[in-house]
């Protein structure tokens, strides 16, 4: 795995002063963050942050498929939902 050497400066702030933001905000703001994509396109540069939501990632897939598995999820959930709903026979 590759570390950055940001990352491990702020390793060896937080070894050394746990738990003190301040210690490290200069490393981990979204501002160079921000820059780092938007400004310089060095990802070398900044720390990402990332929740426990990325373990729910199964697949990276491009953006035609995501969307595209996006409107079929829509539609399924649509149909499931609505379905039982709509009655295709007069009761008149």
């Amino acid at each position: 795995a590759v570390v950055l050497a940001v990352v491990q400066e702020v390793q060896k702030i937080e070894a050394r002063d746990p738990g003190n933001i301040h210690a490290i905000r200069h490393l981990v703001s979204g501002e160079n963050y921000r820059k780092s994509f938007q400004e310089t396109g060095d990802a070398q540069s900044s720390v990402w942050s990332a929740g426990c939501v990325m373990g729910l990632i199964d697949d990276v897939p491009t953006c035609k498929a995501l969307l595209a598995r996006m409107v079929k999820e829509a539609e399924d959930t649509i149909q499931r939902r609505v379905a039982p709903m709509v009655h295709t026979r007069s009761k008149l």
